[in-house]
């Protein structure tokens, strides 16, 4: 046993069932091959219908994230057209006069965090009817920016910041998820490894079984056996081959949860290899509580889901505030008809939004997202509450497990002590033969529980390990 533990005698104890159960199971149940622990694991991680669902949901957490980023990030748009524009000037003696003129203009826009953009635009006109060509040109640059809206860095820096925390409580969900695969795939592993050793069990004992009745029928033959000696070797061996035919209906059973779990076809047939019994977490309460309030995944997406509630409380705060921005224009205008002409012009200024009258808006959405922390908090403490409870009820029930599986060893020994003894006791003619058939019914029901005892510690183990976020 590996379990490093402060209690040797329990170590013992989960230790000794596989040596009372190693009889070849694997080669007698594995049809197509024998799996281990660890190729059902990495099957489970890489294509199995858990892990499908939870890559698609990052992959989109991961998308949402990407269009925020980028939505407050550098953009760079070009614009360009060409037309052609026939106007009409009406004269005093009632003519009138077709101006026509062709222009192309092309433009740049960038566009940058805190609101802020830059545009630039040139372009050129051709009149028509001029002689020579008259031609003008117009150079536009424009900017703006907020300076301040109510949140620093700006509203679009937290729609980064919450989607930012949105994608950690996903991968830390997608984490949480893949350990729960892990756990899943170990506890259907474990359940079908307990039930080849069981089988192991049924398949000797219907072979001893068989061996009593022949031995019964000898001593009844002989008249050294009355009639009810032979309806309980009977009896026995009826029961030995129900308990084995059940047992290798709960192994299908079992094989095909695990298939279902790692993604193989439920109807494929093989055995699970023996492995090592897992190490046992710490067994102190305090101790293990610390770790799992380190390690739950489930506390970390709670404080980031506070993180992220944070901001929303400042964001609707920003709504009552003063919007500030600023802004910018230059202009050059060229004519190019004899003499040339230029003309430039630029401003600038500051324009300030403040809401006066909302009708209580910006208060509500306060408040709101103020008791939404709130509750957010409450649930928080009552997670950390819950952890705490179901760390102590998993330590607490496998110390029970661990001495149920001391108390089934030392169950194992009397039973053994009791038919060896009533074997040798009927060797010497001083119990009958009925006592040895049912001193060996005692003796395979301990061997059956010490099994099951071992099987149940182990998926103790496991269950702390779960709770404590492992």
């Amino acid at each position: 046993m590996n379990m490093k533990c402060a209690m040797p005698s329990n170590a013992r104890v989960l230790a000794c069932c596989a040596a009372l159960v190693c009889m070849p199971a694997l080669a007698l149940l594995a049809d197509d091959q024998t799996v281990t622990l660890d190729q059902a694991v990495e099957q489970a991680l890489a294509n199995g219908p858990d892990i499908r669902v939870s890559n698609a949901t990052l992959g989109t957490a991961q998308a949402q994230y990407a269009a925020a980023v980028a939505a407050n990030s550098f953009g760079l748009n070009g614009t360009g057209d060409i037309s052609h524009t026939e106007a009409g000037t009406l004269r005093s003696n009632g003519q009138i006069a077709n101006n026509p003129y062709d222009s192309a203009d092309a433009g740049v826009s960038i566009s940058a965090p805190l609101s802020s953009s830059v545009n630039v635009t040139a372009s050129q006109a051709l009149f028509e009817n001029t002689s020579p060509l008259n031609q003008a040109s117009q150079l536009h640059v424009g900017a703006s920016s907020t300076l301040w809206d109510g949140y620093p860095g700006g509203s679009a820096h937290a729609t980064v910041q919450q989607a930012s925390l949105g994608l950690q409580v996903t991968q830390s969900s997608e984490d949480a998820n893949k350990k729960n695969i892990v756990y899943q795939v170990k506890q259907a592993y474990y359940t079908l490894l307990a039930q080849q050793r069981q089988l192991a069990i049924y398949q000797q004992t219907l072979a001893q079984r068989q061996e009593e009745l022949k031995k019964t029928q000898a001593l009844f033959d002989a008249e050294a056996a009355n009639q009810i000696d032979l309806q309980q070797a009977r009896v026995n061996q009826t029961q030995a081959d129900l308990d084995l035919k059940k047992a290798q209906d709960t192994l299908e059973i079992d094989c095909e949860l695990l298939s279902a779990v790692v993604g193989w076809p439920i109807d494929r047939h093989y055995a699970v290899a023996e492995v090592g019994d897992m190490t046992l977490p710490t067994m102190d309460v305090a101790e293990a509580v610390k770790t799992a309030l380190a390690q739950r995944a489930d506390l970390k997406q709670s404080m980031l889901t506070i993180a992220g509630g944070d901001i929303s409380v400042a964001l609707a705060k920003a709504k009552g505030s003063a919007v500030v921005k600023a802004n910018g224009t230059f202009d050059y205008y060229v004519n190019w008809s004899n003499p040339v002409s230029t003309n430039t012009g630029w401003g600038a200024g500051v324009s300030v939004s403040l809401p006066v009258l909302d009708a209580g808006a910006t208060a509500a959405a306060v408040k709101q997202a103020q008791l939404q922390q709130e509750s957010q908090k409450i649930q928080q403490q009552k997670l950390i509450d819950s952890i705490s409870t179901s760390v102590k009820n998993a330590i607490y029930s496998l110390r029970d497990l661990l001495a149920r599986a001391d108390l089934a060893k030392a169950s194992l020994d009397l039973a053994q002590s009791q038919y060896d003894l009533a074997q040798l006791q009927f060797d010497n003619g001083v119990l009958a033969n009925l006592d040895v058939l049912t001193a060996s019914v005692a003796l395979t029901t301990a061997k059956v529980n010490l099994a099951k005892a071992k099987s149940d510690a182990q998926l103790g183990v496991l269950a702390l390990q779960s709770a404590m976020g492992y």
